[in-house]
């Protein structure tokens, strides 16, 4: 018993260890790290948020804050429960650039690249090339609506925050 609880807390530390992000590799690599909730600014979430404004107003959606953390060498991720963005999540990118699976679809005049999804109708999901960076961008279906119902947000939201990601 002894033996499997010292496994099992060396193994836990280990894989901490191992799949916490690390800041300082991107200062070592020249990179600053990219913050995703920077580039989600209010009139983005405003135009494109599929959520009903009456809703939107709501002491209790007011509630769901933008929370953000560090993802990958100088990314991160942002959400609010509603929309989630993450950029720049896997280290070999380039090698990414087609279809992750036969659910996502290509989209054509969205970054250099983009494919989209409709997971289970509870997100719409997009995952975008731009330059060197690339992101992926969730967005909450409405209750009872569909994820294709709201591709148009999710893809305007993208071409938001492409300029700025070039900017980058």
């Amino acid at each position: 018993m002894r033996q499997s609880l010292a496994f099992l807390a060396v193994a836990a530390c280990t894989s901490i260890w191992v799949f916490a992000p690390e800041p300082h590799h991107a200062a070592q690599a020249g990179q600053s790290r990219i913050g995703a909730c920077a580039l989600l600014t209010d009139d983005l979430i405003t135009k494109f948020d599929p959520t009903p404004p009456h809703l939107r107003q709501s002491k209790v959606l007011k509630q769901f804050k933008f929370t953000e953390e560090p993802v990958g060498l100088n990314g991160s991720y942002c959400d609010n429960g509603q929309i989630g963005l993450q950029v720049n999540p896997f280290a070999k990118a380039n090698e990414l650039r087609k279809s992750p699976g036969r659910d996502w679809q290509p989209v054509p005049g969205v970054g250099d690249t983009a494919f989209f999804r409709n997971n289970r109708d509870e997100y719409a999901e997009l995952m975008v090339w731009t330059g060197p960076h690339h992101f992926t961008l969730q967005l909450s279906v409405p209750v009872g609506g569909k994820a294709d119902s709201i591709k148009p947000n999710v893809i305007g939201l993208a071409n938001g925050i492409i300029p700025k990601l070039r900017g980058q």
